[in-house]
C-alpha cells in the first residue's frame, strides 16, 4: 500500500453554470508544478459535490461545460503518473446537487418533512441545500461510479467524502428502520439508522475497491477513525484551524488519539488547507502558518496534506506553487528523523466518547504548557501500557471503565481525576473508593467555590483564597488521605431571593472539606479543574495540576526552563537508537473573527532535559544540520542548550 509522505488535494466542486471546466487546463504544466512543490500524492476529483463527473464516463453526470472528449481526470493522472506522482480519487458521496435536482426522490427528507437542509449553514447558499439519501437507488448509482473509476484508472486510492450521518425519513429509510425493529417517528432511532447507513455504504465501497488485498487508500471523511481503518486502510485528520469548529484546539487533540490506533503502522494524513476556509478561493495563509500545522503533525507522526482550490480554467496561480514550493522543501530538510518515528509518553488522558469539546480542549492545553508527553485514549483502546491516566471532570465508571481501572490499580498504576470523575454510571459513589482516598457526599457545594492550600502546600498558588471557575463535590477525604487544598466556603451563595440579587459573595473560613487530596496512587480534585481553566486560563490551577502530576510522577519524559513560553509546543519522538526533541515557537492570535498565525517566532538559549531510562547517550545534534550540541548527564537526563531558532526546532539524541 502507497504511503505518501507530501500530499496535495484539490477541492474541485464546480457549479451548473460554469462555463469553461477544464478549458485552458494544461496537464503537463499542471504536473510541472506539483512536482516543483514536491507533493507525492495528488487529491483530485472524480465526482464533486455539486454531482458532476470530470473524468470519461459512460454512467454520471459530466460536467456540461467540459469540452467533448476531454477527461480531466485522466488528462491529471496521466501527466502526474509520468512524474512518478500518485493520484487519488475524490468521491462526494453524501452530497451530489445535480442527481438531487434530475432526481428529489434520491434526496433525504427531513423529520419536517423537507428536501431542503439550508438549516446546516442556516442559508440557502450553501453545499448542503441537497442531501442524497444513501439507501434511495443513488447507492446503486454511486457504487456504479466509484467502480467505474477504479477499473479505468489504476489509482492510488479513494478520498470519499460526506459520510455525514443527517437523519432521513424517506421511504427507504422508514422501511429500513422497520426492518430493524427502530421506531421512524424516534429521533434516536434515526440518527442511529443515519449511523448504521453510512457504516453499510463504506463497506459496500470496501467490497468494491478492496483497500487492503490491492494495496488501495481509503478514507471515509465523516465516518469514525475505527470504522475507517475497518473498511478503509489510512486516517486523515482535516483540520483547518482557522475554521471555529476545528480551531487549534482539533490537531492537539485528534493527533494524540489517532496515533494510539495504527496497530498496522497505517499512514495518518494532517489535512490542513492554504485558505482560510473550503471555498474560500481569495486567500492564502502564511508560510509560518502552515509549517505550524504541518510541524507539529509531524512531531505526532502524521504525514503532510495541504488542501487547495482547481479553479475551473485550470489555472494553478504563481503565488500559491511559490509558496507550498517553500514550505515542502523546508520540511523536507527533516526527513530522515521524521520517517517512522513514533511518540513515547509519560500518561494518557481518557476521553470515553472522544469528544473535542471545553474539557478536552482545557485538558490539553495545561498538559501541553507544561511539556507532557501524553496519549489521548478512549474506553476501547488499551490501557496496559501507561502508568499514569488523567480522567478529566466527567468521566463515570461505567463496567468497562470499572474492568480496566481494577487491571490498572492491580499492576501499580496512578490516576489524576477531577471532578466527578471516578463516581459510578448514577453519580453516588466513588467505584474506587479506598483508592481515590475520599468518599462522595454531594453532588455541588458553594456557588461559588474557593480553595486554600494546606500548610504544607502553600506555596504552591498565592496565600489567598481562590476560585476554580467551576462547580465542586463535596467529599470526605479518608483516614490516611493528604489533603493539599481545602475548600473555602463564600459568605452567601450567588442568588437572587426575590428582593435582592447576590451578586458579591466574597469567601469566608475555610471548610474542612477536601478540594485536592493525594493518595499513594490517586491525585483528585473535587472541583472540575479543566472546566474551570477552559472558562478563565487561570495559572494557578496549571500549578495545582502540575503539583498533582509532581505527586505521581517523579521524572518527566521531558523538561523545559523558564525561557520556553506557555504557548510554545514541545514534543518528543524516537526511532531506533535516537530520541528527537520538536519545539515549535508560534502563536495563534484572534484578530477581529479570525485566529491566525502570521510570523515564526525567534526563541534563545532554551534549556532541556531529556529522560534517558537507562540510555547512553553517543551525541546530541541540531537537525537537519547535524551540528554537535554540548550535553551534561545529570542523572537520569541528559541536560543541552538549543541556543538558537525560529518556528520550529529539532534536536537528536543519539544513544550508544
Amino acid at each position: 500500500m502507497y504511503k505518501p509522505k507530501y500530499a496535495l488535494f484539490f477541492d474541485n466542486h464546480t457549479q451548473q453554470c460554469c462555463t469553461n471546466v477544464g478549458h485552458g487546463f494544461n496537464a503537463e504544466n499542471f504536473a510541472d508544478d506539483i512536482q516543483r512543490i514536491g507533493a507525492d500524492l495528488v487529491g483530485f476529483h472524480a465526482k464533486c459535490n455539486q454531482g458532476f463527473c470530470y473524468y470519461d464516463t459512460k454512467i454520471g453526470n459530466r460536467h456540461p461545460s467540459l469540452q467533448k472528449g476531454h477527461d480531466l481526470f485522466g488528462d491529471v493522472f496521466n501527466a502526474l503518473s509520468k512524474r512518478n506522482i500518485k493520484v487519488c480519487a475524490y468521491f462526494n458521496c453524501g452530497l451530489s446537487n445535480e442527481d438531487g435536482v434530475m432526481h428529489p426522490e434520491w434526496c433525504k427528507v427531513t423529520p419536517d418533512d423537507k428536501i431542503f437542509h439550508k438549516y446546516v449553514l442556516d442559508s440557502d447558499i450553501t453545499p448542503y441545500l441537497r442531501i442524497m439519501c444513501i439507501n434511495s437507488p443513488y447507492r446503486d448509482y454511486l457504487l456504479s461510479l466509484i467502480r467505474e473509476v477504479k477499473e479505468k484508472y489504476p489509482v492510488a486510492g479513494f478520498l470519499l467524502d460526506s459520510f455525514n450521518a443527517f437523519p432521513c425519513v424517506c421511504k427507504h429509510c422508514v422501511e429500513g428502520m422497520r426492518k430493524l425493529g427502530m421506531d421512524p417517528k424516534d429521533p434516536e432511532d434515526q440518527a442511529k439508522f443515519a449511523q448504521l447507513s453510512d457504516e453499510r455504504l463504506a463497506k459496500d465501497i470496501s467490497e468494491i475497491v478492496q483497500p487492503r488485498r490491492d494495496g488501495l487508500m481509503m478514507f471515509c471523511l465523516g465516518l469514525s477513525p475505527r470504522d475507517n481503518l475497518k473498511y478503509g486502510s489510512y486516517l486523515e485528520c482535516e483540520c483547518l484551524p482557522t475554521v471555529p469548529c476545528w480551531g487549534y484546539d482539533w490537531l492537539p487533540a485528534k493527533s494524540r488519539y489517532f496515533r494510539t490506533l495504527t496497530q498496522n503502522n497505517e499512514s495518518i494524513l494532517n489535512m490542513t488547507g492554504r485558505f482560510y476556509n473550503w471555498g474560500d478561493f481569495g486567500s492564502l495563509r502564511t508560510d509560518a502558518a502552515i509549517e505550524y500545522d504541518l510541524f507539529f503533525g509531524l512531531a505526532n507522526g502524521m504525514r503532510p496534506n495541504i488542501g487547495d482550490h482547481f479553479i475551473p480554467d485550470g489555472t494553478y496561480y504563481r503565488g500559491i506553487v511559490n509558496s507550498l514550493s517553500r514550505i515542502y522543501g523546508k520540511l523536507k530538510q527533516y526527513d530522515p528523523w521524521f520517517d517512522d518515528a513514533k511518540n513515547p509518553v509519560d500518561m494518557a488522558v481518557v476521553l470515553p466518547e472522544m469528544t473535542v469539546n471545553e474539557t478536552s480542549k482545557a485538558v490539553i492545553r495545561m498538559l501541553s504548557e507544561l511539556n507532557m508527553q501524553f496519549d489521548l485514549i478512549d474506553s476501547e483502546n488499551d490501557w496496559s501500557k501507561y502508568d499514569l491516566l488523567v480522567l478529566p471532570d466527567y468521566v463515570n465508571v461505567d463496567d468497562v471503565i470499572r474492568e480496566k481501572l481494577a487491571v490498572h490499580f492491580k499492576k501499580g498504576g496512578k490516576i489524576i481525576a477531577t471532578g466527578t470523575s471516578g463516581l459510578d454510571v448514577d453519580g453516588t459513589h466513588f467505584v474506587f473508593e479506598k483508592e481515590w482516598g475520599v468518599s462522595f457526599k454531594a453532588e455541588k457545594t458553594f456557588n461559588p467555590c474557593y480553595f486554600c492550600m494546606t500548610e504544607n502546600y502553600k506555596d504552591v498558588t498565592p496565600e489567598l483564597p481562590l476560585t476554580p471557575n467551576a462547580d465542586c463535590i463535596e467529599a470526605e477525604a479518608l483516614p490516611g488521605t493528604i489533603e493539599a487544598a481545602k475548600l473555602v466556603a463564600p459568605y452567601y451563595d450567588k442568588g437572587f431571593d426575590g428582593i435582592y440579587s447576590c451578586f458579591y459573595t466574597p469567601p469566608a473560613a475555610p471548610t474542612e472539606l477536601p478540594f485536592i487530596t493525594m493518595t499513594k496512587q490517586v491525585a483528585y480534585c473535587s472541583g472540575k479543574l479543566f472546566s474551570g481553566y477552559f472558562k478563565a486560563a487561570s495559572v494557578e490551577l496549571r500549578s495545582l495540576f502540575k503539583m498533582m502530576i509532581d505527586h505521581l510522577l517523579a521524572e518527566p519524559m521531558l523538561l523545559t526552563g523558564e525561557k520556553f513560553p506557555s504557548f510554545a509546543r514541545a514534543f518528543v519522538s524516537e526511532q531506533p537508537s535516537r530520541k528527537m526533541v520538536h519545539l515549535l515557537n508560534y502563536i495563534p492570535e484572534l484578530r477581529g473573527e479570525m485566529l491566525i498565525v502570521e510570523e515564526a517566532l525567534e526563541a534563545y538559549n532554551i534549556p532541556v532535559k531529556l529522560r534517558l531510562d537507562g540510555q547512553k547517550v553517543k551525541k546530541v545534534y541540531s537537525c537537519p544540520d547535524r551540528e554537535e550540541i554540548d550535553f551534561v548527564i545529570d542523572g537520569n537526563y541528559v541536560t543541552f542548550t538549543v541556543p538558537y531558532f525560529k518556528g520550529y526546532s529539532m534536536t537528536a539524541v543519539e544513544f550508544e
